[in-house]
């Protein structure tokens, strides 16, 4: 109920939701992470040392769980010999085909997921005397979960992409915003109605005037709310934990003179050195020099990936985000009251009035894609991903 004409009221609420347990769609079992940090310590020293030829987590040991003939596993398990790295996981026999050179690629489905949500919320309405009624309503609010599921991530119902990169030994690190967060969204309504006619300021004593002009009512719906989170992907040439490193101190944006549009065929300098061309139609706004993947240097001063670290970016970033967005309707009505039994009604509605575009939220490239190369004159950053953020 809008209350009577006259009357301010307002209201606060909290709302809030804790969940336990959830579901985890194709989240591997096991991986390199699993392997001793001593372990894993000595083969990249090895690596180092071989300049980078001979990743030894990788090399190919008697498979012991094989006879000869070959009994019929499936996947690594079905060889002759193994990566040497499964030998070392809690559950090698676990161990099924892998689609990547460290992680199971059909996965498990798991119920250690996890996900809150809090909200407050805000109301003010109005009705004034001259027929307009005001209502405001303002949701300030935070999600952060640890899930995955095939109806979420796998049906476009989140805009920022999908997590990945989790951490198998402390899961408390894998929670993030959720790729549904918005932490502020505001809605407007005006209604106004017509002052003419039966009942209202402006009554009219001519019939045919009053049914002209009294009876209308138009509303207008303002929705001003904050873009979605975008995930964090990278360290596709390495990293055990597969994320970028996250660069403390470095702002997430560009700096205000970058932040605009591009034709595809300008390049600018960031701030790290880095040299990008943003495609056609791209709006440049985050800042790629804040990620990067960490290579390593060899004794004969190759650069190659360090594919034995664990990325420490978060999979989401609060101020890593998709545009916002504004929308404006509006709709016209008028009812008339045919018979005690039978009233028309004739509506007008237009969503968008604005045609104000609405973006979907992404980049191309990925932050903090291992780059090897060393070449300061075309913009090449060992470490930094050359893609246009």
């Amino acid at each position: 109920s809008f209350g009577s004409q006259g009357q301010w009221l307002a209201s606060v609420g909290y709302s809030g939701a804790f969940s336990t347990h959830l579901p985890q769609g194709g989240y591997p079992l096991e991986d390199l992470q699993n392997v001793p940090a001593s372990t894993r310590a000595s083969w990249l020293s090895q690596y180092v040392a071989s300049n980078g030829a001979t990743d030894p987590a990788q090399v190919q040991v008697p498979n012991p769980w094989q006879t000869t003939p070959l009994r019929p596993f499936s996947g690594s398990l079905a060889g002759s010999t193994i990566p040497q790295y499964v030998t070392l996981l809690p559950y090698p026999l676990l161990f099924g085909s892998t689609s990547s050179n460290y992680g199971a690629g059909s996965g498990v489905d798991q119920s250690n997921g996890s996900a809150s949500f809090s909200s407050l919320q805000v109301r003010l309405s109005h009705s004034f005397s001259s027929g307009l009624h005001l209502e405001t309503n303002y949701t300030w609010s935070k999600e952060l979960d640890f899930t995955s599921t095939v109806i979420e991530d796998g049906q476009g119902v989140n805009s920022g992409g999908t997590v990945s990169g989790n951490d198998l030994l402390n899961t408390y690190n894998n929670k993030h915003y959720g790729l549904s967060d918005q932490p502020h969204r505001f809605v407007g309504i005006l209604v106004y109605q017509s002052p003419f006619g039966k009942g209202k300021s402006l009554a009219l004593s001519n019939h045919i005037a009053r049914s002209i002009l009294g009876g209308w009512s138009t509303g207008v719906v303002f929705t001003l709310q904050d873009g979605m989170p975008l995930a964090i992907s990278g360290a596709s040439t390495g990293a055990a934990v597969g994320r970028p490193d996250r660069i403390s101190g470095v702002s997430a944006t560009v700096p205000a003179d970058l932040q605009h549009w591009y034709d595809g065929k300008t390049s600018v300098m960031l701030p790290c050195g880095m040299k990008v061309t943003p495609a056609n139609h791209t709006f440049l706004k985050y800042n790629a020099c804040a990620f990067t993947g960490e290579t390593l240097t060899t004794a004969n001063g190759t650069t190659v990936p360090n594919l034995y670290w664990d990325g420490n970016s978060a999979m989401t970033i609060g101020t890593l985000r998709g545009p916002g967005r504004f929308n404006l309707d509006l709709n016209v009505r008028r009812t008339w009251t045919i018979h005690e039994r039978f009233t028309l009604e004739v509506a007008a509605d237009a969503t968008n009035l604005d045609n104000h575009t609405e973006f979907n939220g992404n980049y191309s490239g990925s932050l903090g894609n291992t780059n090897v190369v060393n070449n300061p004159g075309a913009g090449l950053v060992p470490g930094m991903g050359t893609a246009s953020p």
